[in-house]
């Protein structure tokens, strides 16, 4: 029985290979577009979760501190905000001076007038800017502690960027679901209603609706699992000319890929039901 639906499914692209390659190059397009959009939001993420590691929060001490108190601050910031370590007035003024490269031009500086201060690395929960700021006050209202410094803005634009691409994945993959059942929809209709006789003579020789729908669905399976392969192959292709001409690119992964097929699928089959739906209650007429 399922290999007779695969067969009339073969029967049906042959008869109709224009319509149905029309179908597929259609959804391929609109696909590929999708697909790039993936790739451009899960590279952008992965940029954004390797910038967002090395989020931190320097928290500058008052020069009266001493090592007990310290150490208890320390204990309490771990205990509340992440790990943190301690960079001494020397460190801060050793890390200077490899950051400019020439210790001459410190010379003149005299005396280190660098504060000794807590680098903490925030747990992921506090990585956004809301709560680093609320955090940034809190440790600023320690006795011990003479300015807190984290780029709010940075950090502020950072969460903005990361927003607005999830916003757009997400107006975009709206649009190409519609896309995608609007073209399988009017594909399975036409094809239905191009081979309207056959299915006629079949319905009134007492076949069930399973029995005609199943080849037209399956057709609609393979158009859009064949569209969506391509598309992803044609993704491949660009974001290998993007390694080799711009920067380094990392493809999506192989489940995000085969979500990105499965649900091609699912939305071929819906709009393949609905269709026939459709179709089927005219010809039933």
């Amino acid at each position: 029985m399922h290999l007779f639906f695969f067969r009339e499914s073969w029967r049906s692209f042959l008869q109709h290979r224009g319509l149905a390659t029309t179908a597929i190059f259609s959804l391929t397009a609109a696909l590929t577009l999708c697909a790039m959009f993936v790739l451009l939001t899960h590279n952008a993420d992965y940029a954004l979760q390797l910038i967002g590691d090395r989020r931190e929060m320097m928290v500058y001490l008052r020069d009266d501190v001493n090592d007990t108190r310290r150490e208890e601050l320390m204990g309490r910031m771990k205990e509340l905000y992440g790990s943190v370590s301690y960079i001494s007035k020397d460190d801060a003024w050793k890390e200077l001076e490899t950051q400019i490269g020439d210790p001459q031009l410190l010379e003149a500086v005299g005396e280190n007038p660098l504060p000794a201060a807590l680098r903490v690395r925030l747990k992921p929960e506090l990585l956004n800017f809301p709560a680093m700021k609320q955090v940034a006050e809190q440790v600023l209202a320690f006795p011990e502690v003479e300015d807190v410094r984290y780029g709010a803005d940075w950090v502020r634009r950072l969460d903005e960027l990361t927003t607005g691409l999830r916003r757009g994945a997400l107006l975009v993959g709206l649009i190409v679901a519609v896309a995608i059942v609007l073209v399988i929809y009017n594909t399975i209709r036409l094809s239905v209603l191009a081979r309207r006789p056959q299915v006629e003579i079949m319905s009134r020789l007492g076949a069930t609706h399973y029995f005609i729908s199943a080849p037209f669905v399956i057709e609609a399976i393979v158009q859009a699992g064949v569209a969506a392969v391509l598309a992803l192959g044609i993704l491949y292709v660009i974001k290998q000319a993007l390694v080799s001409q711009v920067w380094k690119v990392v493809f999506i992964p192989i489940p995000y890929a085969a979500m990105f097929v499965a649900a091609t699928v699912a939305l071929a089959s819906l709009a393949a039901v609905l269709a026939l739906s459709r179709v089927m209650r005219q010809v039933g007429r």
